[in-house]
Formats: C-alpha cells, structure tokens, sequence
C-alpha cells in the first residue's frame, strides 16, 4: 500500500510539472489583459503577446526556481525582453510564502507615455521622456489594500523629459525620486529640488489613494515659458515656492 501511496505522489508531481503553460487560458484574466501564442511549461513558459490596458508586450518570459519550493517559497523569475519593440522592459525575481511577498534585484525602464496608459493617469501638459525603476529589495508582510510595504530600497528616474508649450516641446530633463516605505505601509516617493523646475516633494502611494505634497520653484534652468505658467498656482512664498498638494 505504502508503495502505491508513493506512485500516486510521484504522478501527481509529474502531472504538475509537465503542465502545459496554456494553462493560463483557463485563468479568469482581468478584462484588461488578454494573453495569446502562449508556449513552453507552467514552469518555464512565454507570452508571445500579452496586452495590458492597451499596451502590448511580447515575448514575455517566466522561470519557476523549482528549489525554492523545499524552502515553503514560490519564487519565479519575470522577463520582458528589450527587443521585438517592447515599449518597457522588465527583469527581476518575485518571491512569495508565510511571510509575506518580495522583490529582488528589479529593473525596469520604458517610455513615459506607456507608463501614464498602465496607471491611467493624466498629466496637465502634454509630457514625453523615459522613465527607470531600480529596486534592490522589497518586501511586504500581510499585503493589503493599505499596507504595500515593510521595506523597500530602490530608486526611479523621469528621464530626458519634455513639455508642450504653445506647440514647443521644453526640455527639462531628468527627475530623480526617491523609493521608501512610509509609516503606514505606503510606498514612500521624495524628491529633493534639485531639477529643472525646482520641483520637491513628499509624497505616499497604495491602492487607495496617492497623497503628494510639495513645491516648485523657478531656477535659471526652467523654460521661460512654463516660468509663466507656474505663476497660476497662486502666489510663491518668501523663497519663490508656489506650493502644491494632490
């Protein structure tokens, strides 16, 4: 008996193992994401065309670490490749068990636009650039809709940015913010003022809600013409910080 019990572990773990990636066919997806030309394992597989809130990507990849599973983690490995036109790129490993969900080593970059069509957000002027995101470590306990962090160590950077004013691209570029967690189990952004448009602030991010507070003062490297446009945020303070909140 003990050796048919034994048989039956072995076969079930095959069965596991050899599952066919397609299996995400039969995954309820989100309405927007749809998923096609899907290839190779459960275990290690790849997306020939996935297309998130509009966005296609292709070629998207995934690797299981198998002997993580000994350890109680599920660890697996996210890749969308540079190449075939791929308006943003990911590499990093992705890590979940009892306590809790974490990220190592992330890169990722991509176009500006891209990123505003993911998070559906829309900026008062007409912007363009590049965008990057370095995180070294990330982890998170008991995730929930309010708390996303424990900790988190990394950065991003607005990149070569530019604005339309009266039909004329400005150029400010680049925009380097910090990445922490807040207090709360937010995640933390700062940036310190040193750019083009002396912009600074603080701010907090989950799913719930995005609080940014901070102020943008004119320098000699702000585009004369948005130096103006600044001026409808009401009056600047003793230092010529027009302050804002979101």
């Amino acid at each position: 008996m003990k050796r048919w019990w034994w048989l039956l572990v072995v076969y079930v773990v095959a069965l596991v193992v050899m599952l066919p990636a397609k299996v995400i066919y039969w995954l309820p997806l989100p309405p927007q994401v749809s998923v096609s030309q899907v290839s190779g394992s459960l275990w290690q597989g790849n997306i020939g065309a996935l297309q998130i809130q509009g966005v296609p990507l292709t070629n998207v990849g995934w690797n299981w670490r198998v002997s993580k599973l000994l350890t109680g983690q599920l660890s697996i490995d996210v890749t969308v490749p540079a190449a075939a036109g791929n308006p943003l790129t990911v590499n990093g490993t992705v890590q979940a068990g009892l306590s809790g969900v974490s990220v190592d080593n992330l890169r990722s970059k991509g176009d500006l636009a891209t990123l505003l069509q993911l998070s559906n957000t829309r900026l008062p002027l007409t912007t363009r650039g590049r965008w990057s995101v370095n995180v070294d470590a990330f982890t998170v306990s008991d995730p929930g809709p309010v708390k996303w962090c424990n900790q988190l160590r990394g950065d991003a950077q607005g990149q070569d940015i530019q604005v339309l004013v009266n039909g004329v691209w400005q150029n400010l570029g680049d925009f380097p913010v910090g990445l922490s967690c807040d207090n709360s189990g937010a995640v933390g952004l700062s940036m310190n003022g040193n750019n083009s448009l002396g912009l600074a602030f603080d701010g907090t991010v989950n799913s719930q809600d995005i609080r940014i507070a901070g102020t943008v003062r004119p320098n000699p490297r702000t585009p004369e013409g948005l130096a103006k446009m600044l001026q409808y945020l009401g009056q600047p303070d003793a230092q010529g910080r027009y302050r804002f909140s979101l």
